[in-house]
């Protein structure tokens, strides 16, 4: 069985009536791992919040989906398509387990912003001290 289903769907979102949206599937792990947008005749990558609100959406509504994504107009695949990897943070970001046991190692400083919350990804400070 091929591990991906890439797809469009028309907006999101009622603000933009015209707006396409294109998304791929991981079947195996029924997880939406990428999406972009079509503004202005070019597909931009979308933000993690509204790639995780497509998720939300397919969980909640069309989860049938993941058994059957052809029945949603999507293209099963065994490869990521390359346009859904370049907005990929590089290097990867850690594991959830990393990033958990690094927010309770007490040794590890982390960079906080202006109203003290943990910037993510985490960016280690630096410290020359010995």
């Amino acid at each position: 069985m091929q591990r991906y289903a890439v797809g469009e769907w028309e907006s999101l979102w009622s603000s933009e009536p015209y707006m396409k949206h294109r998304f791929v599937l991981d079947l195996e792990s029924c997880t939406v791992i990428a999406g972009e947008d079509r503004v202005r005749r070019h597909w931009w990558s979308m933000r993690l919040e509204h790639v995780a609100y497509m998720q939300q959406l397919l969980d909640e509504t069309f989860d049938s989906i993941w058994d059957e994504p052809d029945e949603f107009g999507f293209v099963r695949q065994d490869e990521i398509p390359s346009w859904a990897t370049k907005a990929w943070p590089w290097p990867p970001l850690p594991e959830v387990e990393e990033v958990e046991k690094m927010l309770d190692n007490p040794d590890i400083p982390l960079e906080r912003d202006e109203s003290g919350c943990i910037v993510f990804p985490p960016r280690f400070v630096a410290d020359g001290r010995q």
